[in-house]
């Protein structure tokens, strides 16, 4: 039952990630380093910027102003949704926001990953999924 249970969520984690490397000129903004390391290692190829590593919401707008829209994948946590909503009010009709991924990964693991370095435990699965090996 749990190799059942695993294998769903696995394919429903390379699901969201091949999504997300679906998206056009788009960034995505994780809170830090192992967010980045943990997405990166699940197959993503895109852009990422990490708010909470030497960078802030001014530097975020320079950067996300490059791109057509701006994927925030920040925690689901008490901290994450603050900083979420404090990005929000401080670049609101600036730049493009997307928050549909970050409200995506919870039900996408099934409830076990609230914050984006959580993904660390199946990447290499999830990666081998979203090359399709």
């Amino acid at each position: 039952m749990k190799a059942f249970v695993d294998s769903a969520i696995i394919e429903s984690l390379s699901s969201f990630v091949r999504n997300l490397n679906d998206e056009d000129d788009a960034l995505v903004v994780v809170e830090g380093l192992r967010d980045a390391k943990a997405l990166r290692n699940s197959g993503f190829v895109g852009e990422i910027f990490m708010l909470c590593h030497r960078s802030n919401i001014t530097k975020l707008e320079e950067r996300a102003s490059k791109f057509r829209k701006t994927i925030l994948l920040l925690d689901n946590d008490s901290e994450g949704r603050k900083l979420t909503e404090r990005t929000r009010r401080i670049l609101n009709g600036r730049v493009r926001l997307d928050t549909f991924y970050q409200r995506k990964l919870l039900p996408a693991s099934k409830g076990k990953i609230r914050h984006v370095e959580e993904l660390a435990p199946f990447a290499d699965r999830v990666a081998k999924n979203v090359a399709g090996f």
